[in-house]
């Protein structure tokens, strides 16, 4: 019996002992009901630990270009019967022969309940929370040709208490579920940590490389950083040489100059291309979208690169289509709004992704929720301040994390929802704290206590206060004293460029002002008009040349010095 599945049998043992007395006994199904009324027993057999999702490709292009991939499956065509323990879910797949070698996963999300995995009639493993992103190493399992795969949804777990499968049936799910295969020596995760700081970007990039060999190999680990117009602005790579059964992580520091930085006003995006080499031929290719911004809060106010942003928040949770979703959530731009607030669950990655390009802010939020279970915190009351639910907590607060923690979007963390407050939610504050140390901690049932940065009346604002249209706008001002007024209308974006104003007769040129300005966010420039007296007709006139939003690196060569600017002109009566 091979080590893994010899592993697993141990780890289902005592589950399925105590079932025994009950009467029948399945492959897997005993096993699956034992843990799901245990509150300590998070996970089982071989549930890998939460990392960001990842779409491994064959080539750079095709990484580049995202899309579908060879190295993904996607299970259709399930098959529904009803278990003891609740609803079973079962499709077949094909394993393709140029997958010999290499390490199999399953990559299952958003399961309305605790779950159990049966590959090829066989017990795989066991989740206790199932809303997001759940993996299975599942290698050790497969056939040539033709796989089944059983997803398992318990009816009744004893998690219900903390939220799970409430308000969502074991019928409910969509059946989202690939099959992926990487390489023995694989790129199981990214981390990128961006800043901005003296005209210069920063990405502190860890790579962590697992290997399920057991023998060493000699591995190149290479990184590409592409600006947002798909030019290379940074690469490197290092030598690894990986040990039996291990799990290396490869760091990089990269700089570049000039950055153009990612906020809801400039939602830049920059493309990481990780790949990994083996005896001169690449062998994995990944990429994600990244965004230089720091997120923070000073004295519950909200912070992007050290800046005070002011927050307008609305709860939403994706249904299920994509294009519906890119639909409302452009809306909630257009109305003012800036902030999505996850609405009790992690969402599909590509909510995430969505707010990374239209420049929304995002709240994410662990599947938590003991709104229902008494309020009183004493022995017995409500889980959030029992002890026997620490490992739940801190599970769904990783599997929240590292879901999204690569989209420059995601700038704050929830670890629950209306669920009191307790021993277990401090414990979930302190684990955010440690994952992610200056990104804010928003809980909304937190009282006032230490476990929350920000109160929700800093979050969810309604934008009545329409902001003009455009980066700039020109006025004239005519209280006590005639000035033109050049006004940035961002919030956190400078702007800078030339102004030129005429004071005009007819056709005849009276006063002439010319200069350069640099405007922050929200500031203004006023420039007097000196009105010779027993002047009664003419106007004003006003040419503002605004420098674009572009970079060192966008700016190329051989482009016009035209190209650079945006033009605004105005005609003021007097």
């Amino acid at each position: 019996m091979p080590i893994k599945r010899l592993a697993i049998s141990c780890l289902f043992a005592f589950a399925v002992f105590l079932s025994s007395f009950g009467g029948t006994l399945r492959a897997a199904g005993p096993g699956f009901a034992a843990m799901a009324c245990e509150p300590g027993a998070v996970e089982a057999g071989f549930r890998l630990p939460p990392r960001s999702a990842l779409v491994p490709y064959p080539s750079r292009e095709e990484a580049l270009a995202g899309g579908t991939s060879s190295y993904v499956i996607p299970l259709e065509e399930w098959q529904r019967d009803s278990v003891p323990e609740g609803v079973r879910y079962t499709a077949r797949f094909k394993v393709r022969y140029a997958w010999d070698n290499r390490a199999v996963l399953l990559r299952v999300e958003d399961v309305p309940s605790s779950f159990g995995i049966e590959v090829n009639g066989e017990a795989a493993g066991y989740s206790q929370a199932g809303m997001g992103r759940t993996e299975f190493d599942i290698t050790d399992f497969i056939r040539q040709d033709y796989n089944t795969v059983s997803v398992i949804v318990c009816e009744a777990p004893a998690a219900r208490r903390i939220g799970e499968g409430r308000g969502r049936d074991a019928e409910s799910w969509r059946g989202r579920a690939w099959v992926l295969s990487q390489p023995s020596v694989r790129i199981h995760d990214l981390f990128a940590e961006t800043s901005v700081d003296g005209g210069y970007g920063y990405v502190a990039l860890d790579i962590v490389m697992q290997s399920i060999l057991l023998n060493p190999k000699e591995y190149t680990v290479c990184y590409e950083l592409l600006d947002p117009k798909g030019e290379v602005v940074a690469m490197s790579q290092k030598d690894i040489v990986t040990g039996m059964l291990s799990r290396d992580t490869v760091r990089f520091t990269v700089r570049i100059p000039d950055p153009l930085v990612w906020n809801h006003e400039t939602p830049n995006l920059y493309t990481l291309l990780v790949r990994s080499r083996n005896e001169g031929r690449f062998v994995e290719n990944a990429a994600v979208r990244v965004g230089f911004r720091t997120p923070g809060t000073s004295d519950g106010v909200f912070l992007i690169d050290g800046l005070p942003v002011g927050l307008y928040a609305v709860r939403y949770a994706m249904g299920g289509d994509e294009g519906a979703a890119a639909t409302e959530l452009a809306r909630f731009k257009a109305e003012g709004y800036n902030c999505i607030v996850a609405d009790g669950t992690p969402q599909p990655d590509c909510f995430y992704a969505l707010c990374d390009s239209l420049g929304l802010y995002v709240c994410d939020a662990a599947d938590i929720n003991t709104s229902r279970e008494p309020a009183r915190i004493t022995v017995g009351g409500n889980p959030s301040n029992a002890p026997e639910w620490k490992d739940a907590y801190i599970d769904r607060i990783h599997r929240m994390y590292y879901a999204s923690h690569l989209h420059p979007s995601v700038v704050m963390y929830a670890p629950a929802h209306d669920s009191r407050n307790g021993y277990c939610l401090y414990e979930s504050y302190v684990e955010l704290k440690r994952l992610a140390p200056g990104v804010p901690v928003f809980y909304d049932g937190a009282g006032g206590e230490w476990n929350s940065d920000m109160d929700a009346a800093a979050l969810f604002r309604h934008p009545d206060v329409v902001r003009p249209a455009g980066r700039l706008s020109v006025t004239m001002e005519r209280d006590g004293s005639d000035e033109v007024v050049v006004a940035n209308n961002m919030e956190l974006t400078s702007a800078r460029g030339t102004y030129r104003v005429v004071l005009k007769s007819g056709v005849k040129s009276l006063w002439t002002a010319s200069g350069e300005f640099r405007l922050m966010g929200g500031g203004a420039l006023h420039i007097p008009v000196p009105v010779p007296e027993g002047v009664r007709r003419g106007s004003v006139q006003v040419e503002v040349h605004l420098l674009k939003d572009i970079s060192s690196q966008g700016a190329g060569q051989g482009g016009k010095v035209s190209d650079m600017y945006d033009v605004l002109k105005m005609k003021f009566p007097l």
